[in-house]
């Protein structure tokens, strides 16, 4: 079973080599890997792309920095990639161990799963931990997909693409995304099926002080929480706009 990775990067990642070697130390190597970053700093692309000369089959893809959206670098990703499954991650998710692409890619045997995730450890241990239950029971309620750590077929995306225009119909989407969790519900309705599973799993952290990280989470818990509300009140099913002219 063959799939692409895309990586998402803002800036220079902290973790950006770590997720790299990880990669390539699974049980089923991606076939390709491509990482999608805005422009801004030409510093910041030389450096990605003297990392990206000890990995073959990778690829680097830019945008302007003005035309940043969660949904946009997700699509171009995408877009770009060559296989049917596509995983997608960033450059700040360390996977949880080396079976991890093989944990989610097992799941597309049935032709009903669009898409498959996992859940995105704030650490491993201590307090941080047991604060992620919170976002865990939430997760488990739906089975919802997250672009932090996921996989999902490219035939799926092509019917609905991430929709670009959430933003405009939901303003808090531009920083805080939500458009997975417009995915998911959308793949619902038209009747496939999402998969949670917890072998598929990242270690999701940016390497801030504990306490930044702790109080960082518990206010967007919140904030999640509230966003989720108002894409539920979607009407399904919809149509997503998707702008790949920008690239």
């Amino acid at each position: 079973m063959t799939v692409s990775v895309v990586i998402r990067c803002v800036g220079r990642e902290k973790l950006f080599s770590g997720v790299l070697d990880c990669l390539l130390h699974q049980t089923i190597s991606p076939s390709e890997i491509l990482i999608v970053m805005d422009s801004e700093s030409e510093n910041e692309i030389r450096f990605v792309r003297r990392n990206l000369e000890n990995y073959p089959d990778s690829k680097l893809l830019t945008f302007r920095h003005e035309d940043f959206s969660h949904p946009y670098s997700v699509n171009l990703g995408v877009a770009s990639s060559k296989e049917e499954l596509v995983c997608i991650t960033n450059g700040h998710s360390l996977p949880t161990s080396s079976s991890w692409l093989e944990s989610g890619l097992k799941h597309f045997e049935h032709e009903n799963v669009a898409g498959v995730s996992g859940f995105f450890l704030p650490s491993n241990k201590g307090f941080e931990k047991r604060l992620f239950l919170l976002v865990e029971e939430q997760m488990k309620m739906i089975s919802w997909i997250s672009t932090i750590n996921c996989i999902i077929r490219k035939s799926r995306w092509k019917e609905y693409p991430f929709d670009e225009n959430l933003l405009n119909i939901i303003p808090e989407t531009k920083k805080y995304g939500g458009e997975d969790y417009d995915w998911t519900l959308e793949m619902l309705a038209r009747g496939y099926k999402i998969v949670l599973d917890p072998d598929f799993s990242v270690v999701h952290t940016h390497e801030e002080d504990i306490v930044f990280e702790v109080c960082r989470d518990l206010r967007n818990y919140f904030v999640y929480k509230k966003l989720r509300e108002k894409i539920k009140r979607l009407k399904r099913p919809r149509h997503a706009f998707k702008f790949l002219k920008k690239q």
